[in-house]
């Protein structure tokens, strides 16, 4: 039979499960799993962290050639199958002639850089070439 939920488990939830997400709450509450958290979020109306603009980019520019591991590179609190579901719901689709391949330095990988710099993903190295934001995506 399963434990009923406490007060203070509800109100542990309440104060951190937008922040941090489920697996981290359930990490800090002794006895339960990420499903049983992400369950009782649900029953209580309380919704996960919201996708910015930033995100966004990124998958828009990354996702169909690279994917969701890759991306996941520039998101660090959101799970593969998060970005998946993002990417479907955003229209981007994986190209599938491009999977399992060696992700090789080009003009695609250059483009997510580009994404992941402009959104304060990754600081910007001192020593970037001169025209490294002028450079275009080659299919």
């Amino acid at each position: 039979m399963a434990r009923r939920w406490l007060a203070v488990e509800d109100n542990f939830l309440r104060e951190h499960y937008q922040e941090h997400g489920p697996q981290w709450v359930a990490d800090h509450l002794t006895y339960r799993s990420r499903s049983a958290v992400a369950k009782r979020a649900m029953k209580l109306g309380i919704r996960g962290r919201q996708w910015t603009n930033a995100e966004d980019y990124v998958i828009s520019v990354c996702y169909e050639k690279f994917g969701a591991a890759y991306c996941r590179r520039y998101m660090p609190k959101r799970t593969e199958i998060a970005i998946m579901s993002r990417a479907r719901r955003l229209g981007v689709l994986r190209d599938r002639k491009y999977h399992n391949q060696d992700m090789i330095e080009s003009h695609d990988e250059i483009g997510c850089l580009q994404a992941a710099i402009k959104t304060g993903w990754v600081l910007k190295p001192e020593d970037l070439p001169e025209g490294f934001f002028n450079l275009l995506r080659v299919y």
